[in-house]
């Protein structure tokens, strides 16, 4: 194990937060995709809930969530500027999530994963961020499609960041979204969350809850109304919500290590995205993977906390299609 117990710390404090808030990017305008259906696809042992947009003639963009996130949480608008800019575009859900297979029999860490994780020993995770990198992979085995760019936030990053290293000849780009290296001694977020066990609680407490933190790690003033975080956060908890999958992707995390070896052998057009603001995973994160990563580009965003919404889309956009540019033909 390479991290600190205070770096443990402040990742589990993070990215609970994060799973309360249910999703990372988010839209006031309608759903462009209303009815998109939702498919369902085997990959490396599960089952992978997907959809899927745009011309499957052209090149395809795989959408990687982050920690708690569902495929909705991937904004229709950012999906349909990607389709509009030519490409064929997949967003999933990862296993334990959304609609993809849950892992009912596996066990949940608790205060034993921490203390084995203080003292050095492996946690035994059902699956690390390697699994879930083989999951993605598989699913475009699945659609019988040989490469492709692949994009994740938070979380997603750090599996797509995974993909890349593991199935080089798979992954033509990599954009790398307020994730991080996992590095040890990083700093911590300048917010520290009360986890709240959601157990117990009514779905319009839970959704209150949700939206809170939604307001929260969105990091400075303006955004959505009241009404439309509430309405926001209900999308994604009526779709599904299963707290046990979100302990056991902490679990991968944490009993993958951090990623600083792996970023330094990646040859590959990569692009890193961070948010000047952000709240969980401060800004020195991104720095720090785009360091490591030969030859990445490095994209901050002044306005951006632990969050994307309408007003980041078209940048994002921009620097991924940028980075894409890079790539050898």
């Amino acid at each position: 194990m390479t991290h600190s117990y205070k770096t443990l710390r402040n990742l589990v404090v993070a990215l609970s937060m994060f799973c309360l808030m249910a999703s990372n990017l988010v839209s006031a305008r309608p759903d462009i995709y209303p009815e998109a259906p939702t498919y369902f696809g085997p990959s490396n042992g599960v089952s992978i809930a997907y959809q899927e947009f745009g011309d499957p003639a052209n090149e395809t963009f795989l959408l990687v969530m982050g920690l708690g996130g569902q495929l909705i949480h991937w904004g229709d608008e950012f999906v349909n500027q990607l389709v509009e800019e030519g490409y064929h575009v997949i967003r999933y859900d990862n296993r334990d999530i959304g609609l993809s297979e849950k892992l009912y029999d596996e066990g949940v860490p608790g205060l034993f994963t921490m203390i084995k994780y203080k003292l050095g020993f492996s946690l035994g995770a059902p699956y690390k961020l390697s699994d879930m990198a083989a999951d993605g992979i598989g699913l475009l085995d699945y659609l019988g499609i040989e490469k492709a760019h692949v994009v994740g936030v938070s979380m997603g990053g750090m599996i797509g960041q995974v993909m890349a290293a593991e199935y080089p000849d798979r992954i033509l780009s990599l954009g790398s979204i307020m994730s991080t290296s996992g590095a040890e001694d990083l700093p911590e977020g300048p917010h520290q969350v009360e986890l709240t066990d959601r157990d117990g609680l009514t779905r319009e407490q839970a959704i209150a809850l949700i939206a809170n933190t939604l307001k929260a790690i969105y990091a400075k003033e303006g955004g959505l109304t009241d009404e439309q975080w509430l309405a926001y956060a209900a999308r994604g908890y009526d779709r599904s919500h299963y707290d046990p999958g979100f302990g056991r992707q902490v679990w991968a995390i944490l009993d993958s290590g951090d990623r600083v070896e792996l970023l330094k052998s990646l040859r590959l057009p990569t692009v890193v995205i961070h948010g000047t603001i952000d709240p969980l995973l401060p800004i020195e994160h991104g720095q720090h993977t785009a360091e490591l990563v030969q030859d990445s580009m490095w994209v901050e965003l002044e306005d951006m906390g632990h969050y994307m919404g309408d007003e980041h889309f078209e940048r994002v956009v921009a620097a991924l299609m940028e980075n894409v540019a890079r790539v050898d033909k």
